[in-house]
Formats: structure tokens, C-alpha cells, sequence
């Protein structure tokens, strides 16, 4: 046989090859038939039900009821579903007599969401474009390879045709067909990439089409959660409940006051209302809510005094400094305390809202040096006071202080009496290392000169056989949280003090009810008298240990402060008069009885004389670094007796 009929044969093949090649569809019928799995979620966490709200003036406490089912022993509940605004260090749990709370830990954790339907939509759609696009590249190549078989063809054709020409055997009807079939191969496979190319750039522009449609969907498909551990012992078989409590930001409430009356009328119809604010990131659906003026306070223990240094300075070099407006004393806003008429006005109630918001941080301080800071911060804000009480006359100071006393308005609450709806293991463990009762005696501590608030204390003996390493503590009283401290290394024997929360029932505050200017020589003497007011609503009397101070100094021979006329007199206790009243640091140990407020407020009185050139005035120096770490040693001193 001829080679050129052989070619032929070999063409013929070819083109019933070609015919089985569809560059054109056939893909999309292949991608049809893919599967694609689904994606499986964690699994959920319990999530309670949350039953009780207090809604504060920026903030809410949360309370979340997760039942517990049965038998006794140690468990770990994980709540979930915990909202983005959650206050993580102020998770705590209540719980009945036979459920034993341990811990409770904040934990956050990186989840996936199980794909919604229109992204599972989406991914098949994406898989069979990108099936389309290798299918696409395979008839590529394919064209490719078809063109290197058509030159092999060319290649092989010409030397065996001029063979059989010089031979005389040439077929030209085989040639020419040869030919013909070679140029119209080639052309369709030139066609062919065209529509390739076309495709695979459309192609291309639909999968990334579809994938910006995905990252849409799926923009939080990958999020955070927040959780909360706690660690507990069951008691009894059977079902229980344990109450989540914690706080979340960005939601408060207003009053809002609805006044109706009509001219034939003697009275007046008022509707007082709350607007709220809530976008914690969680709804409220028929809880008991508490509308609440007071600040939600996690810290146990009440703020302490740091002692009040002043020293003389030129009275010139004072008054230049006025004219210079270089302030002689600043408080840690940097606001001056040396001023008069309406600025004094304005700079004091300033300074008293700043002490306020202290008075906040302060209460949700619960490490030793936050607590500090804000202590501090507190200790400098009455300095501001102070130094006003020591530089103006009674006249001007009366002008200023009118609400002086407003902080000492007593907090409101209101309870709604219906339910409302507002719209690895790489965790932590615990093991039991003590338990037991240790001897303990309450009282009662205030120091109104920075804060009107009571709270309970506790002298705390240690007579286990153990000592206690330094750390964070929660404090429960009657059953309830009160808020959280640290306690400092107690060694065996040792008696340590631990807060127990603010008293609402008690209140104090302090008031300057004379100033008198004389001159004595050359000097000049200023003589300040006070008095302290508590307010029991208590139906018992308790006893209370009430803290002030006066100025100190390091130099008693340039002034000379003398206490007057204290009633009654300072507390006897031996540690008090070794660490504090060395630092003119006040105490007074009194018995209030119940149900003294108004004309019957127990009293306290004293009174300071300070003695000093009156070539100069009193400068405040309380706020050195010497200051701050002399504050810090009498802190860690009052931890302990």
C-alpha cells in the first residue's frame, strides 16, 4: 500500500478523534456531577436563659440561670453566647446551698459558622466554574498537541510525496486531499483557541465574581466567641440552677417625666418613665429588671487616705505666680487650684466630678496596684479640697461647696414588678488545697473626706496550719457577691483585713462649719473646726471605725498643727496610734445606734490649728513620688495586724 494512503488512513483517524474533542460545553456536564460535604458546626455551649437585669447609668448586671442535672461531684459549665461588650473581669456566680461555686473564668474562642445556602450555593457554583476552567486548559493543550501531530504530518507528507513524484507513482488526488485536510484542521484548531481563550477569561471573571460574592457572605463567617468557665461542686443528685452574673457596656438609662393636668384641678397626673439604651449585643426577653442610679462596684474594700503633706512657700513668689497663671498646686486633672470667684466655683465642682468618676474606677479596681492608682487618684482629688479649705475664707468656701453633699444622697433603685423584653484542653483546672473556718470580727470603715460610702470589713485570723499566698479573692456575704480584693502573703497566726462590700444603709459625710484668720506676732494662725455626720437606717447599732486627717508636714518648726477639741476622742488602738496617727491620719472607733439619720446623725467634731510665718502660704507637696510610694507602704501595712 502507498504511504501516502496510509497518511490518508491515519488523517481519517485523526479527524474522528477530533470530532470526539468538544471544547465547547462538555464541562460543565462533567461538573454536574461533583459532590461537595457540608460543613459541621462546634458544638454549642450551654447558653441559660437570662432572667434578671440591673441597668446602671452606662452599664448593666446580667444574670444568666443555667439548669444543672445530675449526680453530685465536680463539674465544668461552659456559658456561651456571652456578648462582645461583656466586661470580662466581672464574671462571677451565685448559687444555691447545694451547689458549691469555685471559679469562674472568661475565655474567648475562634469558631466557624456552618455555611448558610447561599454560600453552599455559591461553592458549587465556584466548583464547576473552576472544573470548567481545567477543562478548559486540558482542550488547550490538546489544541496544542493537535497542531504538533498536523507538523509531524506536514514533516512526513513532503519527503514521501517528492519519493513518489521522481518514482512516478505520486497520487495527487491522495496529495491534494492531504492538503486540504491539513490547512482545515488547522484552521478549526486556531478557531478552537480562540473560543478557549475567550471562555477561560470569562471563566476566570466568574469565579472571582463568585468568590467576592462568598468573602461577603462569609465576612464574619470566622468570629470569636465569648465564654464564661465555671468550676463547681454539686452536692446532691438532681436538678439544680447556678446563676451567671457579669457585666455588659453600651446600654444605661435616663428619667423621663410625663406631667398632666387641667385648670379645674388641684393636682397633677406625673408619669415617670426610663428611657433606655441597650445595645449590649444580647436581647433581654422577659426578665426582672432593676433600674439603679449607683455604680456597679466590683472591688470589696473601701478607699483609704494617704497622708496630706503641705509646706510654706513665698507669699510673693505665689502672687507672681498668679499673675504668671503658673498654678501652685494641680490636681491630677492639672487644673489649679488657686483661683477665685466663678473660676474657683468652676474649678472646684470640676474637681468633684473627676473625684466621683474616681470614686468608679476605684470601685472597679480589683488588683493591688489598680486599686492603688485609683486610691490615689482619690487621695488627690480631696488634696484639691483641702488646699481650697486651707487658702480661702469661710465665705468664699460656703459660695463654692452649696452641693457639697450631693454625693451622699442615698442610691435609688427601682424594680419593675412585671417582666420586661428589651429587644483544648489548654483551659484552666482546679484542685482543692484548703478548707476550713477561720475567726473573724466585722465592723464597719468609713472616710468621708473621700468617699460618703460605709463598708463592712473584717479582722480575719489566720489559724489554719497553712499559710495563705498572695491573691485574688471573691467575697461572698449572707450567700451573695459583694465584689472581689487581694489579700496580701498571710503566714500561720497572722490576721489579715478583708472588705466586704459597701452598706447602702450607712452613710457619713463631712463638712467645714468654720474657718477663723488671726495673727499671732508674726505669724499667721488659721482655725479650722468640723464635723463628721452618720446616718444608721439600720435597725441595730453597728460599730464603725471613721478615718479623716489633718495636714502634715516634715518640718514641724515652720508649722505647727495642733488638733482641737475632738469629741469624742481618737481610737486608742495600739496599731492605729504606731502606723497612722504619726501621719495625722484620724480615727475615731464609735458605735452607731440604729436608726439615727437627720437631727439624730451621730456626730463628730474636731477641730485643726495651724500656726506658721505670714510671709508665707501653705503649698500642697502630697503629690511627690515619695508621696505615692509612702502611700503604698501604709497600704500594704493595713492589709495586716
Amino acid at each position: 500500500m502507498p504511504r501516502l494512503v496510509r497518511l490518508t488512513q491515519f488523517a481519517l483517524l485523526f479527524s474522528t478523534l477530533t470530532l470526539m474533542w468538544q471544547p465547547d460545553g462538555s464541562q460543565t456536564a462533567m461538573a454536574n456531577s461533583c459532590d461537595f460535604a457540608k460543613v459541621s458546626t462546634d458544638d454549642e455551649a450551654d447558653v441559660g436563659s437570662v432572667t434578671r437585669v440591673t441597668l446602671y447609668r452606662g452599664q448593666a448586671l446580667v444574670t444568666r440561670t443555667i439548669a444543672l442535672d445530675g449526680k453530685s461531684g465536680s463539674q465544668e459549665i461552659v456559658v456561651g453566647n456571652l456578648p462582645g461588650t461583656v466586661i470580662d473581669t466581672s464574671l462571677y456566680a451565685n448559687s444555691t446551698n447545694e451547689i458549691e461555686v469555685r471559679a469562674v473564668r472568661f475565655r474567648q474562642r475562634a469558631v466557624g459558622e456552618e455555611p448558610r445556602e447561599e454560600v453552599r450555593k455559591l461553592d458549587e457554583e465556584m466548583a464547576r466554574t473552576k472544573m470548567a476552567i481545567a477543562l478548559n486548559q486540558k482542550g488547550t493543550e490538546l489544541a496544542i498537541q493537535k497542531l504538533a501531530y498536523l507538523d509531524q504530518l506536514q514533516n512526513f507528507v513532503a519527503p514521501s510525496a517528492q519519493t513518489e513524484l521522481k518514482n512516478g507513482v505520486l497520487n495527487a488526488e491522495t496529495l491534494r486531499e492531504l492538503t486540504k485536510f491539513s490547512f482545515e484542521q488547522r484552521t478549526e484548531v486556531a478557531e478552537a483557541q480562540i473560543r478557549l481563550q475567550e471562555e477561560l477569561e470569562s471563566l476566570n471573571k466568574q469565579h472571582d465574581l463568585l468568590g467576592r460574592s462568598r468573602d461577603q457572605l462569609t465576612l464574619n463567617a470566622q468570629r470569636t466567641v465569648n465564654e464564661a468557665v465555671i468550676f463547681l461542686e454539686k452536692l446532691v443528685n438532681g436538678p439544680q440552677v447556678v446563676e451567671l452574673n457579669y457585666l455588659v457596656s453600651n446600654c444605661g438609662w435616663s428619667p423621663n417625666y410625663t406631667i398632666r393636668g387641667a385648670d379645674d384641678c388641684d393636682s397633677v397626673q406625673v408619669d415617670y418613665n426610663a428611657l433606655i439604651q441597650q445595645m449590649s449585643g444580647e436581647d433581654w426577653s422577659q426578665v426582672q429588671l432593676t433600674l439603679s442610679t449607683a455604680s456597679p462596684l466590683l472591688s470589696a474594700s473601701g478607699p483609704s487616705l494617704a497622708p496630706f503633706n503641705i509646706s510654706l512657700g513665698s507669699k510673693e513668689v505665689a502672687q507672681r505666680g498668679n499673675q504668671q497663671q503658673a498654678p501652685l498646686r494641680q490636681g491630677p486633672s492639672g487644673t489649679s487650684s488657686d483661683a477665685s470667684g466663678e473660676g474657683l466655683s468652676t474649678f472646684y465642682n470640676d474637681n468633684r466630678k473627676q473625684q466621683i468618676a474616681a470614686n468608679v474606677m476605684f470601685g472597679n479596681a480589683v488588683d493591688f496596684q489598680a486599686k492603688t492608682t485609683a486610691n490615689w487618684s482619690l487621695n488627690q482629688y480631696a488634696g484639691v479640697n483641702q488646699q481650697l479649705e486651707l487658702s480661702n475664707p469661710i465665705e468664699t468656701l460656703s459660695s463654692i461647696m452649696l452641693d457639697a453633699n450631693q454625693e451622699a444622697s442615698p442610691s435609688l433603685s427601682y424594680t419593675l414588678d412585671a417582666p420586661v423584653s428589651l429587644a483544648s484542653r489548654t483551659d484552666q483546672q482546679m484542685v482543692r488545697i484548703f478548707r476550713g473556718s477561720l475567726t473573724s470580727k466585722f465592723y464597719h470603715v468609713a472616710t468621708p473626706l473621700v468617699s460618703s460610702y460605709v463598708y463592712r470589713e473584717a479582722e480575719v485570723e489566720n489559724a489554719s496550719d497553712i499559710d495563705f499566698l498572695a491573691g485574688t479573692v471573691t467575697v461572698y456575704i449572707d450567700n451573695r457577691f459583694v465584689g472581689r480584693a487581694e489579700i496580701p502573703t498571710v503566714a500561720q497566726g497572722e490576721t489579715f483585713i478583708l472588705g466586704f462590700g459597701s452598706d447602702a444603709q450607712l452613710r457619713t459625710r463631712r463638712e467645714l462649719i468654720q474657718r477663723q484668720d488671726g495673727v499671732q506676732g508674726g505669724n499667721k494662725e488659721v482655725k479650722l473646726e468640723y464635723r463628721i455626720l452618720v446616718e444608721n437606717y439600720k435597725k441595730k447599732a453597728v460599730d464603725l471605725r471613721i478615718f479623716d486627717r489633718l495636714p502634715y508636714t516634715n518640718r514641724p518648726s515652720d508649722i505647727r498643727i495642733s488638733l482641737e477639741n475632738s469629741s469624742p476622742a481618737l481610737s486608742t488602738d495600739p496599731l492605729y496610734l504606731k502606723r497612722e496617727r504619726t501621719k495625722n491620719i484620724l480615727r475615731w472607733d464609735v458605735n452607731v445606734p440604729e436608726l439615727t439619720s437627720g437631727e439624730k446623725a451621730t456626730e463628730i467634731k474636731y477641730g485643726v490649728t495651724l500656726d506658721y510665718d505670714r510671709n508665707f502660704v501653705i503649698n500642697d507637696d502630697s503629690s511627690d513620688q515619695a508621696s505615692v510610694e509612702e502611700f503604698q507602704q501604709l497600704e500594704r501595712s493595713r492589709q495586716k495586724r
